[in-house]
């Protein structure tokens, strides 16, 4: 990127938000973000309800970056998956195109049926849950919408500072003494929040434009990652009961692994293994 260019994110006080920031300052990149419930301090970040699409439109002429990357969400309610997740990419997307501004929209591996895994951009989503459809819709959105955009679909993003979802889950339930079922038929590409973070900044500045698998080269089941979760930290690993999804009576997509030999052919994508000693499925 040139010095006239800088990059403003969505969702700057989320998990993947807060690592693009500080790759993007790693990097010496002009950088701005926004944020909704969780204020962030410094004059290069904004509060801003994606829900209004005049307040994104107006932010978006003041700011006028090079570059949006898109990670704000919600999918508490599934009223908040329709109204964030899916109006508010509109907003976001609408107010891009408009001004010529590249938009990186971050989705999800859990837009597939998980029915055969190792999924490629080319294959056909099929949601099986509410939050995989608002992501659907919110891929459709962008590609209608925008021309100058890359659709990043990414996985269980996770590290070993407790803030990613995955990882204080666990914790909270080790250390409460809490049980909690962990899945062993569900399988996933779980990826590094600074891989990620690289990668996102790394297609931002790419030629490329259309679907870009951007998740971990090693496909996990739940019970894995959080017993690797747990050891990393010296926790106890009794509390994590292995469980069947199939059994569970919850719908979830089963193998949503994700295949991403695009990402590492375009941008060298190269992210870490999450447990390197374990022989496990690799999509390439």
């Amino acid at each position: 990127m040139s010095d006239k260019q800088f990059v403003c994110v969505t969702g700057a006080s989320g998990y993947a938000g807060t690592a693009i920031v500080r790759e993007a300052r790693k990097r010496g990149l002009s950088v701005c973000g926004t944020y909704f419930r969780h204020p962030i301090p410094g004059p290069e970040f904004h509060r801003l309800d994606i829900r209004d699409a005049d307040a994104v439109a107006s932010l978006f002429r003041s700011l006028h970056p090079s570059v949006v990357i898109h990670t704000a969400a919600d999918w508490t309610t599934e009223k908040a998956m329709r109204e964030v997740i899916v109006e508010g990419t509109r907003n976001v997307a609408s107010a891009a195109a408009d001004m010529g501004i590249r938009l990186i929209h971050l989705s999800t591996d859990v837009i597939f049926d998980g029915e055969r895994g190792c999924y490629t951009e080319e294959d056909e989503p099929a949601p099986v849950h509410a939050y995989g459809r608002a992501k659907v819709e919110a891929e459709k959105i962008v590609q209608e919408v925008c021309d100058d955009f890359v659709v990043a679909r990414t996985s269980l993003i996770i590290g070993l500072d407790w803030e990613d979802a995955q990882s204080r889950w666990v914790r909270d339930a080790i250390l409460n003494n809490r049980p909690i079922t962990l899945f062993v038929d569900e399988v996933r590409s779980p990826i590094w929040v600074d891989d990620l973070a690289r990668a996102l900044l790394d297609i931002a500045e790419a030629d490329y434009r259309g679907i870009l698998h951007v998740a971990g080269p090693q496909g996990l089941t739940r019970y894995q990652l959080g017993i690797f979760l747990a050891m990393m930290q010296n926790l106890e690993t009794l509390k994590l009961v292995p469980g069947m999804a199939k059994k569970s009576g919850v719908t979830r997509p089963l193998d949503c692994t994700l295949k991403i030999a695009k990402a590492r052919k375009i941008i060298g994508f190269s992210p870490r293994l999450v447990i390197p000693d374990l022989e496990d499925l690799d999509c390439g």
